[in-house]
């Protein structure tokens, strides 16, 4: 796996912003400082909480980027994956033929 990969895991992934970081550091080639700290500014807070659960957890729902517990009505999946590529203002390849097909 990437190294990307090993180092969104250890931030917590999609429980807190691993996997968000992750993307920028695959798709922009930024260094591991350098995507948390784009991640940081797009979502509007410190580089510190980016794995602080209790600030990522209710930022996420409110942003509809996805969590691990599923909660009635919020994003999931494909939908979230469309709200993340419009977030960080990046190609995602599944959200690119998912809109292709619609």
């Amino acid at each position: 796996m990437h190294l990307s990969h090993i180092m969104a895991s250890g931030m917590g992934g999609i429980r807190t912003t691993g996997d968000l970081v992750a993307w920028m550091q695959i798709s922009r080639k930024m260094k591991l400082l350098e995507a948390k700290k784009y991640v940081a500014n797009k979502l509007g807070i410190e580089v510190i909480d980016l794995t602080n659960e209790d600030v990522m957890r209710p930022l996420r729902e409110d942003l509809g980027i996805g969590i691990i517990t599923s909660v009635a009505g919020s994003p999931k999946g494909i939908r979230a994956k469309i709200k993340i590529a419009e977030l960080l203002e990046i190609p995602i390849n599944s959200v690119i033929l998912f809109k292709s097909q619609v």
